[in-house]
């Protein structure tokens, strides 16, 4: 382990503390519950980042403490999800034939889950915060004893000084990058985007923030302290960032840096804004190291792999982007959202290969063990992300011509290997708060991509579920 750079740290303080107290003389105006409330998921409706999130100009309110006057009572909240889900598989049909009743594997998934929040505002400037989420069966267990599926998704406190610096400390979800599929900028939250819900807020680190915002147009300065998500947490893996956000007109123009003296430097430019009918972001991300882990081959013997350390390549330059656009039609319920990523830390196109017909080399009680591996954490970072070029998007259309019924098409594509995965689906609005949704989900690439190794095939997936008594409180 790399010896931790302790002046980066005690600079990094040093000026945050000169910061708080330079900032009263900052123009004030911000609306603060809003300033607060960016990265707190009050209702499942309310997303951390997503669609909603660009080419929107913040703008100043009349009273910057609205939504922070002290209340007596504790506002309870949250969401309830339960779902019935049913697949059925057949794992290559384009060869071995399609029997629409006698499908390769079906699976039944009974869902059910719920977030609780709590928050506290007991005085005007100081307000807490905290979620818990279970799901069924409610329970985990570590050989004969049961343990509850409790966790703390969220818990933390905002406090300030005077009214021009904002502080928080505690776990909390952090908005860090644009974009909507994929985010190369955000190295910040522990969980990766879900391409089949990219608004669904993730969890975010424990941490400490200081916010100031300054200027008529709602200008801001973030700076934070990030603690690893371990029971070691120490110097060399306490990350260090910060962040300056600049309204342009009708754009948002963010610069973010990023340091953790054991895996990676980070810097990033994020712009959002309108260009006619279209929201478009887009990212550009420089990192010196990364914390991926990185392959070589696999074996036929445990661990089953060849991997290069973070120490290895502490010192190599991987450069990442993305571009998306997002297009939204009102009148018709129609919206389209599409996004490119070039992926600065996948492999290249002669190492990719390498890589995945080493694994299509082993016998298939070595390629089960890798898989197991994979599944169980061990093996990380494959074969998700392998490639360097990506591609995803989205087309929906709602309420279709006045009606109950809503459809959607979801794709994305590892342009390197070419493959990839189509999900289109079809709602039915029975009730509310009862919807009936069917899907199909093709999968697409040669045996040794990145997709022909997740569906191990070109197989059709065709789902069922039942939405019921999904909401809010």
């Amino acid at each position: 382990m790399k010896h931790f750079r302790g002046p980066a740290l005690a600079g990094l303080f040093a000026f945050i503390l000169v910061s708080a107290f330079s900032a009263g003389a900052q123009e004030s105006g911000s609306d603060i519950d809003s300033l607060f409330g960016d990265e707190v998921l009050v209702g499942p409706e309310q997303p951390s980042q997503g669609a909603s999130d660009h080419g929107s100009a913040a703008t100043s309110a009349a009273n910057p403490l609205q939504g922070l006057l002290k209340t007596e009572a504790v506002k309870i909240g949250g969401s309830l999800t339960g779902k019935i889900s049913a697949t059925w598989t057949w794992s290559d049909p384009w060869t071995d034939g399609f029997d629409l009743v006698n499908p390769d594997s079906h699976q039944l998934s009974p869902v059910l889950q719920s977030l609780v929040y709590f928050d506290a505002r007991p005085a005007e400037e100081f307000r807490v915060h905290g979620s818990v989420k279970t799901a069924w069966p409610f329970y985990t267990t570590s050989g004969s004893t049961l343990i509850p599926d409790v966790r703390i998704f969220e818990l933390f406190s905002d406090f300030q000084l005077g009214d021009s610096v904002y502080f928080r400390f505690g776990k909390a979800t952090v908005k860090w990058g644009v974009g909507y599929f994929f985010s190369p900028a955000d190295i910040i939250n522990l969980e990766q985007i879900d391409i089949f819900d990219p608004t669904a807020q993730r969890e975010g680190p424990l941490q400490f923030r200081v916010f100031i915002p300054y200027g008529k147009s709602q200008n801001t300065l973030s700076f934070y302290a990030i603690f690893d998500d371990s029971t070691t947490p120490d110097f060399s893996n306490t990350a260090l960032a910060g962040k300056a956000e600049f309204v342009l007109g009708n754009y948002e123009l963010g610069i973010s840096a990023y340091y953790r003296d054991d895996t990676a430097e980070r810097a990033a430019v994020t712009l959002t804004g309108p260009l006619g009918d279209f929201d478009v972001f887009a990212e550009g991300v420089i990192a010196r190291g990364s914390p991926k882990a990185f392959y070589t081959s696999f074996t036929s013997a445990s661990p089953y792999y060849t991997e290069v350390s973070s120490g290895d390549v502490r010192t190599t330059f991987y450069p990442s982007g993305t571009l998306g656009f997002l297009y939204s039609d009102q009148e018709n319920n129609i919206t389209a959202i599409a996004q490119y990523y070039y992926n600065g830390e996948g492999y290249s196109d002669s190492d990719r290969t390498a890589l995945f017909n080493s694994f299509k080399s082993q016998p298939a009680l070595v390629q089960a063990a890798i898989l197991l591996s994979i599944a169980n954490g061990d093996i990380t970072n494959f074969p998700l992300f392998t490639g360097r070029h990506y591609a995803a998007a989205n087309l929906s259309f709602s309420e279709i011509g006045g009606s109950d019924f809503s459809a959607s098409a979801t794709g994305i594509m590892n342009i390197s290997d070419l493959s990839g995965l189509v999900q289109p689906s079809l709602s039915w609005e029975i009730a509310d708060y009862l919807t009936l949704t069917f899907s199909t989900t093709f999968g697409f690439g040669a045996d040794n991509t990145e997709y022909g190794l997740l569906f191990q095939g070109r197989p059709v997936i065709i789902g069922l579920s039942l939405s019921a008594g999904t909401g809010n409180f």
